[in-house]
C-alpha cells in the first residue's frame, strides 16, 4: 500500500507545475494584442507582422521565451526529490521551465549517454536498462550483496557495466540504481551496509 500512496507524492507536484505552465502559456497567447494594422500592405503592417512573429510567452517567473521552444525543463525535468522511494544525495539542479540539466542526483531522470559512435538502436544507455530495476556499475565493484538483497525481496535487478569516458561527467558515483521509470533511486561509490534496507526503501516496503 505504501508504494501506491507514493504515486500522489511524486506525481502531484509535477502535475501542478505542468498545469501552471500550460495556463501561463495559454494566458500569454490569449493576451496577445493584434491590431488591424497587421493586415495592411504598408510599412506599418509589415512592422506589426514582424512584431507578431516574435511573440513571446512571458511566464509568471518573468522569464521570456521565444515562440518556438521545446520546454525541455517541463518535458524531461520532472524530479521526485521528496519521494520516500528516493535516497537523497546532494542538491538537485534548479527547477526550470525551459532548460533541462541532466543530473544523476537521485530523484531525477537518469542522464542519457550514447555508448558508441553509431548512435543507433542499442547505442543508448537507455537501451541497456532492464525492464525493472537496473544497477549501473561505472567501475569494478562487488555488488553481490545488493543483488542478493533484490533477489531475496523478489525484485528483478539487472547489473549493467558501463565503461565510457563521458560517464563520469554525468554519473560521478561508481554505482547508480535506476528505477523502472528510468529515474535514479540511489547512487554511491560503495554499497550500503544494509542492502536489504536499501531495496526495501526503493520499492516502498
Amino acid at each position: 500500500m505504501r508504494l501506491l500512496e507514493t504515486y500522489e507524492t511524486e506525481r502531484r507536484p509535477i502535475a501542478i507545475r505542468n498545469t501552471d505552465v500550460a495556463r501561463d502559456m495559454g494566458r500569454a497567447w490569449h493576451d496577445i494584442e493584434v491590431r488591424p494594422t497587421i493586415e495592411q500592405d504598408s510599412l506599418d503592417g509589415a512592422a506589426e507582422r514582424a512584431l507578431a512573429a516574435q511573440s513571446a510567452f512571458v511566464l509568471k517567473n518573468h522569464f521570456v521565451l521565444p515562440e518556438e521552444r521545446d520546454f525541455l525543463g517541463v518535458v524531461l525535468g520532472a524530479r521526485y526529490d521528496a519521494s520516500p522511494l528516493v535516497v537523497s544525495d546532494g542538491a538537485p539542479p534548479a527547477n526550470e521551465v525551459e532548460a533541462y540539466t541532466p543530473s544523476s542526483v537521485p530523484g531525477g531522470r537518469a542522464p542519457h549517454l550514447w555508448l558508441d559512435a553509431a548512435r543507433t538502436q542499442g547505442s543508448s544507455l537507455f537501451d541497456r536498462l532492464g525492464r525493472y530495476f537496473t544497477l549501473l556499475r561505472f567501475a569494478p565493484a562487488d555488488t553481490m550483496a545488493l543483488e542478493c538483497a533484490a533477489q531475496h525481496a523478489g525484485v528483478p535487478l539487472e547489473v549493467v557495466d558501463v565503461r565510457h569516458p563521458q560517464a563520469a561527467e554525468l554519473y560521478p558515483r561508481r554505482l547508480a540504481l535506476i528505477r523502472p521509470d528510468q529515474h535514479v533511486a540511489w547512487r554511491s561509490d560503495e554499497l550500503p551496509q544494509d542492502a536489504d534496507a536499501l531495496i526495501a526503501t526503493v520499492i516502498g516496503r
